[in-house]
C-alpha cells in the first residue's frame, strides 16, 4: 500500500511528505499574461477599439453630418429639410459634396475617440473611489456623467484644429484638408489652431454630449444586464448605444449649433450671439 501511494504521489497525485507542489511554467506563464493584461492591455485596448469603431460610424453616416452641418449655416432661400438639403447638396456637387471633410474628420475620430475611451474608464474609477462607492458597486449616474463629460472635454481640445477643418469642408471650403489646416495657421499662427475662438464652446458640448452620452450607455447597461438580468451580448450594447445615441443628440443640438457657426466663422467667437 505504501508503495501505491508513493507511485500515485509521484505521477502527479498528493504530494508526498515534506514536498511542495510544484508550479508548473504553463501556470505561471498564464499569472504573467494575466498581470500584463491587466495593467497594459485594458488601456490601448480601449483606445484602439474606439478609434476604430467611431472612424466606422464617422465614415457611414459623413453624409449625414454634412447635410446637419449645411442646415445649420444655411442662408435665407436654402432648402431647410433633412432631404431637401440632400437633394440639393447631391445635385449642385454630386455625391462627393457630401463626403467634403472626410479626411480631417477621420483623424478627429482617430485622436478624439481614442483618447476618450482611453480616459473615460479610469477617471470614472477615480470620481467613484472618491465619491466612495464600494468596488463591484455600479456608480451613481452623476459620476458617469461626470467621468464622461471630462473624457470628452479633454478629447475635444487635444482634436479641436481637425475638428475645425471638417466643418469648414463640409461647409463648402475649398482647398481641402491642406487648405482648411493653412487657412486656421494663418488666422492665429500655431497656438491658435488649439485656441480659436469656438473651442470653449466646442469643449462645452463635447462636455454635454458625452456626459449624456456615457453615462447613459453605462446606465442602461447596467440597468439591461443588472436590474432585468439580461445576458451581456451585443444586443445589449447595441440598444445601449441606441439610447445613448438619442440622449447626446437631444441635449447637445443647441450648443451644436453655436459651435459649427462659431467654427465656420458666421457670427464671431460669443456663444449667445451664435444661439440667437
Amino acid at each position: 500500500m505504501a508503495e501505491m501511494r508513493q507511485t500515485r504521489s509521484q505521477k502527479g497525485g498528493l504530494p508526498l511528505v515534506g514536498q511542495k507542489p510544484a508550479v508548473t511554467p504553463s501556470k505561471k506563464s498564464k499569472a504573467a499574461l494575466s498581470a500584463a493584461t491587466v495593467a497594459q492591455t485594458p488601456l490601448g485596448r480601449r483606445m484602439i477599439a474606439g478609434a476604430m469603431g467611431s472612424m466606422t460610424a464617422e465614415a457611414s453616416t459623413m453624409w449625414l453630418d454634412t447635410v446637419k452641418v449645411r442646415l445649420q449655416v444655411a442662408p435665407a432661400g436654402a432648402p431647410t429639410s433633412l432631404v431637401g438639403m440632400l437633394v440639393f447638396v447631391a445635385k449642385t456637387e454630386g455625391i462627393g459634396g457630401l463626403f467634403g471633410g472626410i479626411t480631417p474628420a477621420l483623424l478627429r475620430q482617430a485622436s478624439y475617440q481614442s483618447i476618450k475611451m482611453g480616459t473615460f474608464d479610469p477617471i470614472k474609477g477615480a470620481i467613484a473611489k472618491a465619491a466612495g462607492t464600494r468596488e463591484g458597486e455600479a456608480p451613481p449616474f452623476w459620476v458617469l456623467a461626470l467621468a464622461g463629460g471630462i473624457a470628452g472635454a479633454i478629447g475635444t481640445v487635444i482634436a479641436t484644429p481637425t475638428e475645425i477643418a471638417k466643418v469648414r469642408l463640409q461647409a463648402g471650403a475649398p482647398g481641402g484638408i491642406r487648405g482648411a489646416l493653412t487657412t486656421l495657421h494663418a488666422e492665429g499662427g500655431l497656438v491658435g489652431m488649439w485656441l480659436h475662438p469656438s473651442v470653449i464652446p466646442n469643449v462645452q458640448r463635447s462636455f454635454v454630449v458625452n456626459a449624456a452620452e456615457l453615462a447613459a450607455y453605462e446606465y442602461t447597461k447596467s440597468f439591461l444586464v443588472r436590474t432585468l438580468r439580461w445576458r451581456e451580448s451585443v444586443w445589449v450594447h447595441v440598444l445601449a448605444a441606441i439610447v445613448s445615441g438619442l440622449c447626446a443628440a437631444i441635449v447637445s443640438t443647441p450648443v451644436d449649433m453655436a459651435k459649427t457657426r462659431m467654427m465656420n466663422g458666421d457670427c464671431g467667437s460669443n456663444m449667445i450671439t451664435c444661439l440667437s
